[in-house]
């Protein structure tokens, strides 16, 4: 079977050609900025889970509320 290596060079010439356009600081590495905490930052890093730890040792509390709220409708349901 013969190859045709058209299509290859084809494809690389289309590589290259966008590769060019690009300038040469582009393709340069540049380290992640490292921006200054704002306070809101740091209230919400010390804060946040806090108030995760506490929603979720609140969580029971809400369910046995939520079943006696559920236990009294399928009594009034009961009745009538």
């Amino acid at each position: 079977m013969p190859s045709d290596p058209d299509h290859v060079l084809d494809a690389i010439d289309g590589v290259v050609d966008e590769w060019e356009t690009l300038s040469a600081d582009a393709m340069r590495w540049a380290p992640p900025e490292n921006k200054s905490p704002t306070i809101l930052t740091e209230v919400s890093e010390i804060f946040g889970p806090l108030v995760n730890a506490f929603s979720q040792a609140l969580r029971p509390v809400g369910d046995a509320v939520e079943r006696v709220i559920e236990s009294f409708e399928r009594d009034d349901d009961r009745r009538l």
